[in-house]
């Protein structure tokens, strides 16, 4: 562990990373919103839908640590809007496998340049190459340590 200078105060170090986390989820949900009609939430469950392919809300649910009973709402909006199906579960009649719809693929192509689009004018304008491969390593590292500490011993 590396020594911090101490007019560095973890406290604004912290609420710096979530206001920018708040502000560039916005910016991403806004211009997403406004190409595909999808927000970022809703964008987040096709990303695990066409990763996991055909799933429960269980599975979606644990990938995007959000209850099941928030999942099954986000699925049913994804429903709604024709991008995912529901079909009953062969495996356990209790439950229902989730897939995407045949129009997903494309909203999630033109989902993904949005973001790549918006990322780049928020972060490849502002800083280097090198600060942003600096960037993720701290965030990773953070990751990490928080999941280990979650971790039940």
């Amino acid at each position: 562990m590396t020594t911090r200078p101490d007019d560095v105060s973890l406290y604004d170090v912290f609420f710096d990373l979530t206001r920018t986390e708040m502000q560039l989820w916005d910016h991403i949900d806004d211009a997403l919103r406004a190409e595909i009609d999808v927000p970022l939430g809703r964008f987040e469950a096709l990303l695990v839908l066409r990763r996991l392919g055909p799933c429960r809300i269980l599975d979606v649910s644990r990938e995007l640590a959000l209850t099941v009973g928030g999942t099954s709402k986000l699925i049913d909006k994804l429903e709604t809007t024709g991008l995912c199906l529901r079909a009953p579960n062969p495996d356990d009649r209790r439950s229902s496998l989730i897939t995407l719809a045949e129009t997903a693929p494309a909203v999630i192509d033109r989902g993904e340049a949005v973001i790549e689009t918006t990322l780049r004018s928020h972060l490849d304008a502002h800083l280097t190459g090198e600060e942003i491969t600096a960037l993720r390593g701290a965030l990773r590292a953070l990751r990490r340590a928080t999941n280990e500490a979650s971790l039940p011993e």
